[in-house]
């Protein structure tokens, strides 16, 4: 979140830092646009109204904060901004009950302070005349009509307003998350749109503003809108990235490569174009772009962390946990150096480390698949069968295609895991017997322990299901030049060439051809 670095830090309170956030300048011309002062006096009291209104949201803030702390959970800071507050938490609560406890302590706070504005009110001297028991009594009265909008707006069921939270979490409670993922979106859905008709009907700019916020919040409950959240701003505002999301990974570095142009001082298109090099098998330039972004960004947390990645692909695994390792250090609330620690320890066959590491990245919300997949992994070595399935559930939920494929350069991680492969994608295949998906990860998993028939009968099988997916062809070829049936190796690098128009993909079909001209034995990976 790196807008909340543009704050500035004013003090501490019971340990919590509490930061003003640069939008708040705009509260000011605001406040004199609603309230119009015709006097001194009436700038005042506006004033007053403002801060107020400001000091309403941080002792909200500090309601969950407190509550946060009796849980056990860290609280790092509470931000006050134009719309309204944040408390960033070291980490979610780990039970429903506390989650519930940590969102009802906001609003509670709320309404004793509405409260407490009304018994002043109450207890002040009736004065119609304009004088300073009559400023105070307006005040007031501001204040109790703001804690009241306050705590209604903030319990309205809308994720991730507090109402919306404690639905989520009661849900959870009762059903576990995903039930409470789909519950709670198909609640605030119809309830974000009240607001936008709202926001439209009284020209509300500000409630329209953090309706686009809701939006953006409400699709992280779900994986596939998500996924289509992250592609329209992707699109907006990073281009090359949008490409990558979508897979033209030639495209994408076509458009980095122009950022790069304009912008070589910038750490970032560098370590986006070190990341495409890596899913189309060309280590040698990420490495080289990976060099540039952490020279001219050396804390860089992807940077590190794919520093790592690379190193783990070479097999060189003490070095990739040095580099995750000094992610985590630069970055100790992010949960992918944990990720990245935790499959360097699997791959060791440090079990129990592992696991500790893949708990620690859940707790942090890190919602990747592949986490509760390679989890499951671990405890699927430890003889823990109930857990293990119960992960890879949780994966399918959150994407399919994730939870059951991977990139090329990462199918390493299915070696020596064979009877994993069969146990997972035979379950998924039983509940959903035409997943493709399934076929190609079982296959893959095959293929990388050296059952070349057994991967060859699943992606067939794969291809059936799904025939202009032109990785299905490449892999199979693959297994198929591996086994030494070189003619149906050539047919499937020429469907490959037949299929599909990405550039990446038709170079490696062709260099893979013109290797099996040459004469060459086996093809690599």
């Amino acid at each position: 979140m790196k807008w909340l670095k543009l704050s500035w830090k004013i003090g501490r309170i019971s340990g919590v830092e509490i930061h003003l956030h640069v939008s708040l300048l705009l509260s000011i011309p605001l406040t004199y646009f609603i309230f119009r002062p015709s006097s001194v006096r009436d700038a005042l009291i506006a004033l007053l109204v403002l801060a107020g209104f400001l000091l309403s949201i941080l002792f909200h803030e500090l309601g969950h904060a407190l509550a946060a702390k009796l849980v056990k959970v860290e609280v790092k800071s509470i931000v006050v901004w134009l719309l309204g507050g944040f408390t960033l938490l070291g980490r979610e609560p780990a039970k429903p009950a506390q989650r519930l406890l940590v969102d009802f302590a906001g609003p509670f706070v709320t309404i004793l302070l509405a409260a407490s504005f009304f018994a002043v009110y109450y207890f002040l001297p009736d004065i119609s005349s304009p004088s300073w028991i009559w400023d105070f009594s307006t005040l007031f009265a501001a204040l109790i009509l703001i804690n009241i909008v306050l705590f209604v707006f903030n319990m309205l069921p809308v994720y991730p307003l507090d109402g919306g939270n404690i639905v989520h979490a009661l849900m959870e409670l009762f059903f576990g998350k995903s039930a409470a993922n789909l519950i709670t979106m198909i609640v605030s859905l119809p309830i974000l749109l009240g607001l936008i008709a709202l926001g439209l009907y009284t020209r509300d700019f500000i409630l329209l503003i953090f309706c686009v916020f809701i939006a953006l919040a409400i699709s992280t409950l779900n994986a596939r809108t998500l996924h289509w959240a992250n592609l329209g701003i992707n699109y907006l505002f990073r281009r090359g990235a949008y490409h990558f999301m979508q897979g033209d990974l030639d495209r994408s570095v076509q458009l980095l490569t122009r950022e790069i142009e304009r912008k070589p001082q910038q750490a970032n298109p560098y370590m986006f174009r070190s990341a495409c090099y890596v899913h189309m098998l060309q280590n040698e330039k990420a490495q080289a772009d990976l060099q540039r972004a952490l020279e001219l960004a050396p804390d860089n947390e992807m940077s590190l962390l794919l520093r790592g990645d690379l190193h783990f692909i070479d097999r060189d695994y003490d070095s990739a946990l040095e580099w995750y390792d000094k992610a985590h250090q630069l970055h100790p609330k992010s949960a992918l150096p944990y990720y990245g620690c935790a499959i360097v320890k699997k791959v060791k066959g440090e079990f129990q480390a592992a696991l500790e590491d893949f708990d620690k990245a859940v707790s942090l919300r890190i919602g990747f698949p592949i986490c509760h997949v390679e989890r499951s992994m671990a405890y699927f070595r430890l003889g823990n069968l109930d857990a293990a399935h119960k992960d890879q559930e949780t994966a399918l939920l959150l994407s399919e295609k994730d939870a059951l494929t991977r990139a090329e350069f990462a199918h390493q991680a299915y070696e020596g895991y064979l009877d994993w492969a069969e146990d997972y994608y035979g379950w998924v295949l039983c509940k959903r017997p035409r997943s493709w998906y399934a076929y190609q990860g079982r296959g893959d998993a095959c293929r990388a322990n050296r059952e070349y028939e057994k991967a060859i009968l699943d992606y067939t099988k794969a291809i059936g299901l799904n025939p202009r997916e032109p990785r299905l062809y490449l892999t199979r070829g693959k297994s198929y030049w591996a086994n030494g049936e070189i003619d149906c190796a050539k047919t499937d690098f020429h469907q490959v060439l037949a299929v599909t128009a990405q550039p990446y993909l038709r170079r490696q079909a062709e260099g893979l051809l013109e290797s099996l001209n040459g004469g060459e034995e086996h093809p690599v990976g």
